[in-house]
């Protein structure tokens, strides 16, 4: 691998803003994007939830995942991608992506990471 190759990096994120599962799942995605991964982060199920534009789960988190899921689009260009997104309006960044496409983001993946 030369220097300028990242490697790249999945997390499937599949619990939602009400379990902090799902919001330490965001954070390892950013912690491995400021470790010089390529990273693509799945939101399934429950998960879509927090690409939804508006949505503010600080009270019961503690913690701002809408800013992190902010900072993993703007400032580390990560790829955001919803299965469902049942109505939802997603954030600026996010993106719905089809289950062919959504079963094909593993390929070419150095680490995966599942909450």
């Amino acid at each position: 691998m030369s220097p300028r190759e990242r490697r790249r990096a999945l997390v499937v994120v599949r619990h939602g803003p009400a379990s902090e599962r799902g919001w330490l799942a965001l954070r390892t995605a950013l912690a491995l994007g400021l470790g010089g991964y390529e990273v693509t982060v799945l939101l399934r199920g429950a998960a879509a939830a927090f690409g939804a534009q508006g949505l503010s789960a600080q009270e019961w988190l503690d913690g701002d995942a809408g800013a992190d899921l902010d900072g993993l689009v703007g400032e580390l260009a990560a790829d955001v991608v919803v299965t469902r997104a049942g109505g939802l309006r997603l954030r600026p960044g996010v993106r719905l992506a089809g289950p062919e496409e959504a079963g094909a983001l593993h390929h070419g993946v150095a680490v995966v990471v599942a909450s």
